[in-house]
């Protein structure tokens, strides 16, 4: 039917959002509710029913444009989920990802196995934001796991249609998953008493999971029989919502920035991981959405936060020295200032400058740690097109700048702000059947320069 629509559903850390997006890719209608963390005496937490509960409202916040979905696409945060049982899903409280339960755990798996090991073996550093950190706390503070694992997009699934799965790119979130196996390690598993839990198999995103079920109907408001699909993990999944595609570098810019390519492995080199600078931090490899290839994430900086920490120090306005530090000359930041500055290490040097070129100073600093990271990422990946600029940094005029003047590359600036949603809907659009993998309707983005050889800067920001 032409006035069919797709539904992609986000699951934010703050927000849950669901986007109802046509055969166009654009959006037709937005819901939105809040992500229902509460701190309580452990963490930063949320039960399954208040999760389900928003959930539904975002969806009816849609109106009647829900009942002209015909396909259903999950993107989520990562980390986060709960086990199932044959009696539905457990009581275990969803622990929010970013909550600091598990820093133990994971200091155990570091001195039995090693750091470059665990990265051998998943692909990324361990950290205590993964679902097995989690897990393993829950487990030794007296909570029963038996049963099967799954994140919260795997937990909608189930509650829309009863299915049990995962996808490839929130598995690696475990922290005990290898991207290039596609497998489960068991011997982390066995190490932290997991592995008598069940898995849910990892697909790609896109593929149909399960249908809406008369029961999952009735709860959400949608058709019975619609496909559903998990579309991924959210920074990933956002790539495919802003339009970033596999020749490109994405440069995700925000409270983090995390720079994005498309990996694939050269033939002969067997399951080996890209080896990557120590002095530039973490590389991550998680799954490209909707096909078979990787993708690197270098995710490093984290300027949001180390502006946040700089705005409190100087007791300044955002937009007031946002504005005041437009046309400034400043020297960039070390890449160790500005690490310590993430961490609330305001240093008495930047301190004792004026204001718009403290700001000026970080942003030309976090410029040139991306700039220098992207050549690394290109070298390794073999990527060669355009930078796409995509997030809520962009509304920084200043930050913008400082970027273009250091790429060496054509850059472009992604006009989509609902990127993860609208990407959901895009996988959804493939279970549907309506088009083929990485064949999605085109988003809209503008040419901001041509390269700094050619000295041209970004125009018309506000």
């Amino acid at each position: 039917m032409r006035d069919e629509l797709l539904l992609g559903i986000d699951l934010g850390t703050s927000s849950i959002k669901a986007n109802a997006i046509d055969r166009h890719g654009r959006s037709i209608g937005l819901g939105v509710a809040p992500t229902p963390f509460e701190s309580g005496p452990h963490g930063v937490e949320m039960s399954t029913a208040a999760l389900f509960s928003a959930i539904r409202d975002a969806i009816v916040d849609l109106g009647v444009l829900a009942t002209r979905v015909a396909g259903v696409g999950i993107a989520s945060m990562g980390e986060t989920g709960t086990i199932i049982r044959s009696d539905g899903p457990s009581d275990l409280p969803l622990v929010a990802w970013h909550d600091a339960r598990g820093a133990d755990i994971v200091d155990e798996v570091i001195a039995h196995f090693g750091a470059d090991e665990i990265y051998r073996r998943t692909g990324r550093a361990p950290r205590s934001v993964t679902s097995i950190a989690k897990l393993g706390w829950l487990l030794r503070n007296g909570h029963r796991t038996g049963g099967t694992w799954t994140g919260v997009a795997g937990l909608t699934l189930w509650r829309l249609t009863g299915a049990l799965a995962q996808e490839q790119s929130l598995a690696a979130s475990s922290g005990a998953f290898n991207p290039l196996s596609g497998e489960y390690d068991r011997e982390i598993l066995s190490f932290l008493g997991l592995d008598s839990l069940v898995w849910a198999p990892a697909r790609i995103g896109g593929t149909a999971l399960g249908r809406i079920s008369t029961e999952g109907a009735a709860w959400s408001g949608l058709r019975p029989g619609i496909p559903v699909t998990i579309a991924g993990h959210d920074h990933p999944v956002g790539v495919i919502g802003a339009g970033g595609d596999h020749t490109e570098v994405i440069d995700s810019m925000g409270t983090g920035e995390p720079l994005v390519v498309a990996w694939e492995q050269r033939a002969g080199s067997g399951r080996s991981h890209p080896r990557w600078p120590d002095q530039f931090g973490d590389l991550t490899i998680t799954a490209w959405p909707g096909t078979s290839r990787h993708m690197l994430l270098w995710e490093t900086l984290r300027p949001g936060l180390a502006m946040r920490h700089l705005r409190q120090a100087l007791r300044v306005d955002r937009d007031d020295i946002e504005f005041a530090a437009i046309g400034v000359e400043a020297s960039p930041l070390s890449l160790s200032t500005l690490l310590a500055l993430q961490d609330g290490e305001v240093s008495e040097d930047l301190r004792g400058l004026a204001p718009q070129v403290a700001w000026a100073s970080v942003l030309e600093g976090f410029a040139l740690a991306s700039a220098d990271a992207e050549q690394h990422l290109r070298a390794l990946s073999g990527v060669s097109g355009q930078t796409l600029l995509i997030g809520g940094g962009l509304r920084s005029r200043r930050w913008v700048e400082a970027k273009i003047r250091r790429t060496l590359h054509p850059v472009a600036m992604a006009q989509e702000r609902e990127a993860v949603s609208r990407g959901a809907g895009l996988l959804a659009g493939v279970a549907a059947g309506w088009w083929a993998p990485e064949n999605y309707p085109p988003a809209d983005a503008v040419p901001l320069a041509a390269g700094a050889e050619r000295g041209e800067m970004v125009r018309g920001l506000s």
